[in-house]
């Protein structure tokens, strides 16, 4: 079932009065988008399929330069044991992220719609159809190739001012970096820090999760044994047309970017614990120095959900994907420019309620 389909089954009519909300019309208006990972890659091209100017701007000089520069990641579904809001919102998210991959990437090299196994120590495999990897980096930079999309880089935003009918964003030496009707915030652990100093009652406290994964040449490690679709549990493993991957480990308020071989081992024993047989044919590249090691810091909340909505009249925010960012990202994109537009949403009120900025109200 595809996107589409499912939005007319979910679709939910936004209220006629909100207490923020200016109905926003496209063609006039520009945007701006702090952050360019995975979320504000999606609000990016979700804006502009709908007529926006969309600017994205990173304090870093490339695009993905964080967390979505994983060379490899899963879109699946969380399941729980008393279907969550996790389980809920996620069940939805991979349709949108199988949208947006098949509308903008290369099936089989950036991403492919694999399936999941997921596997526990004394259990009986469980396999499911609705998931698959992606390279996170690919579809960064597809969706910063749209139309209406601008990007530039080396722009570190300190302050956020309103100035009249804008919002201006302040830089070093109290210089103004850009203006717009309307700012999306998607700095990943830098948007509390830039929205704390706006005049709301929101008060956002995210924490910083490190995360390590090591990978290597799937045609250079000598391993004979391969994974039709990704395994998971208690980690990942994950095979793309060219390499393979295992972790990711999880190390809270850690923010370090150093590679750690202390990770790099546990990794191994992730490996061995999901595919025992693979682990054995991989453990020579692991021993010769074969493998790499890639290191992102995450966001994430205290309820481990994303954050998406508007904070003040033009001034939005959509962040803290965690490790669910390419589950999370595409429906979170399209749910805010959904509720910019004054059109029907894609979740229900009560989800809608479970991702709202307002939870953190005071």
């Amino acid at each position: 079932m595809q996107a589409q389909t499912l939005l007319k089954a979910t679709c939910h009519r936004v209220p006629d009065k909100s207490p923020l909300t200016k109905v926003c019309s496209p063609g006039n208006n520009r945007c701006i988008v702090i952050g360019a990972g995975i979320a504000g890659a999606c609000v990016a091209d979700s804006l502009a399929r709908r007529g926006w100017h969309v600017t994205v701007l990173d304090a870093a000089s490339k695009p993905a330069s964080g967390a979505s520069g994983l060379p490899v990641g899963l879109y699946a579904p969380y399941q729980s044991a008393d279907n969550n809001f996790a389980s809920q919102i996620t069940a939805i998210g991979v349709e949108f992220t199988q949208t947006l991959a098949a509308r903008l990437l290369t099936k089989g090299i950036d991403w492919q719609h694999s399936g999941l196994t997921t596997r526990k120590y004394g259990e009986a495999d469980v396999s499911r159809a609705d998931a698959g990897w992606i390279k996170p980096s690919a579809l960064v930079h597809a969706c910063l190739s749209q139309a209406g999309v601008t990007w530039r880089g080396d722009c570190d935003v300190k302050r956020i001012v309103a100035q009249g009918a804008f919002w201006a964003l302040i830089g070093h030496a109290d210089q103004m970096i850009a203006q717009a009707d309307m700012v999306v915030v998607a700095a990943s652990n830098q948007s509390a820090e830039l929205l704390n100093t706006v005049p709301t009652r929101a008060k956002l406290n995210f924490q910083a999760v490190r995360g390590q994964t090591t990978y290597g040449d799937l045609h250079r490690s000598e391993s004979k044994q391969t994974s039709p679709c990704p395994i998971n549990g208690g980690g990942s493993y994950i095979e793309t047309d060219s390499e393979w991957l295992i972790g990711a480990t999880y190390d809270r308020d850690n923010l370090s970017l150093d590679p750690s071989i202390r990770d790099q081992v546990e990794n191994f024993g992730r490996l061995e614990n999901l595919v025992p047989n693979i682990a054995s044919s991989l453990k020579p590249a692991f021993e010769r120095g074969l493998v790499k090691n890639w290191v992102g810091i995450r966001c994430a909340t205290t309820d481990r959900l994303p954050i998406v909505g508007e904070i003040l009249p033009g001034l939005w925010i959509c962040t803290a994907m965690a490790s669910r960012g390419l589950t999370f990202a595409p429906l979170c994109a399209e749910l805010l420019a959904a509720q910019c537009q004054r059109e029907e949403l894609p979740l229900n009120p009560r989800l809608v309620k479970a991702l709202s900025v307002q939870r953190y109200a005071k």
